[in-house]
């Protein structure tokens, strides 16, 4: 079975591709909803996240630096233009 860590993080990978606001807006109400019923075992909760830490390496650091100086350079790619460069590739 997988650890609770990569069970949210499938999760959000699959909301991250959700491209409906409607699904979105639910998701986050129910999320909202969920929140407001159980604050006292999110707060007591040792794993909850905001008291976990990412601890980068430096190679690691490097990279996201690097990576936010492509975005202020706008070195990037949309989501669509991507997807467009992808269709054509698959032609």
């Amino acid at each position: 079975m997988e650890n609770m860590n990569e069970y949210k993080l499938r999760l959000i990978q699959k909301i991250i591709r959700i491209d409906d606001i409607k699904v979105l807006l639910k998701i986050e109400e129910y999320i909202s909803e969920f929140e407001k019923n159980n604050i006292k075992n999110i707060v007591s909760d040792d794993t909850a996240i905001y008291q976990s830490k990412i601890h980068f390496t430096n190679e690691q650091l490097k990279l996201i630096k690097e990576a936010e100086q492509d975005i202020e350079s706008g070195n990037f790619y949309t989501d669509e233009e991507v997807r467009k460069m992808t269709e054509e590739w698959l032609k």
